[in-house]
């Protein structure tokens, strides 16, 4: 499949997810859930954004965006679960001049997973596979984000085309791990929706039985 051909399908797929959001109907949770929805637009944006980057073979600027994605993510779980509501007070100002200035004292990605492992959570297996992604990519997202060593050496050898489509699909996982979260909290429960779209948007996913064993076990080996 082509870069275009997936992106094309990923945009109807997310499209589709969206408007399944949009015209459900939401459990009043107040201003918590609102900044929770809020949250995962902002990771569907991330995930179009990751998509049409590495469509344009902008591979690096990509890799940049797909960390602040998987944080987004994240976030919307924390903010759910986690956050007190004096911080989720915090996140609902007005955004005068003076506020522009305050220093924004949220944990950090790491902190917000520690957090939500420590739980017991319907949605644990999806924070299992935050923790897996941290676990694989967020130091080398880190290093795209700072124009560490991983920027220079992409930019001298490139993307395989593999490895690109792999990112793309790994990013509309992220979404769909986001929308989860909002999902179970319609009327009625419509989780089961996200299955109904991996399974018609399957060449969109990368899932567990997509992973090449002899590549995860040379991982593996990093980390044992």
């Amino acid at each position: 499949m082509e870069r275009g051909i997936l992106l094309e399908k990923s945009l109807k797929m997310i499209l589709e997810l969206k408007e399944e959001i949009i015209n459900s109907t939401m459990i009043d949770c107040g201003p918590r859930l609102d900044l929770v929805e809020q949250c995962i637009y902002i990771s569907f944006e991330h995930g179009i954004g990751v998509n049409t980057l590495l469509t344009l073979d902008m591979p690096i600027q990509a890799m940049v965006l797909f960390r602040s994605q998987f944080e987004s993510a994240v976030r919307a779980y924390w903010l759910l679960f986690c956050a007190t509501n004096i911080q989720i007070s915090k996140l609902s100002f007005g955004y005068t001049f003076e506020e522009q200035f305050i220093k924004d004292t949220f944990p950090m990605l790491s902190e917000m997973l520690d957090m939500l492992q420590k739980l017991v959570l319907p949605a644990k297996p999806v924070i299992n596979m935050f923790a897996e992604f941290k676990k694989y990519h967020l130091n080398q997202l880190n290093s795209f984000v700072h124009t560490g060593k991983h920027s220079f050496t992409r930019d001298e050898i490139g993307f395989d085309e593999n490895l690109v489509m792999t990112i793309m699909r790994q990013s509309n996982n992220l979404i769909t791990a986001s929308s989860q979260l909002i999902l179970a909290h319609t009327v009625p429960d419509k989780q089961k929706f996200i299955h109904l779209l991996i399974e018609k948007y399957r060449d969109c996913f990368f899932m567990q039985e997509d992973l090449d064993p002899k590549m995860k076990a040379r991982v593996e080996n990093y980390f044992t």
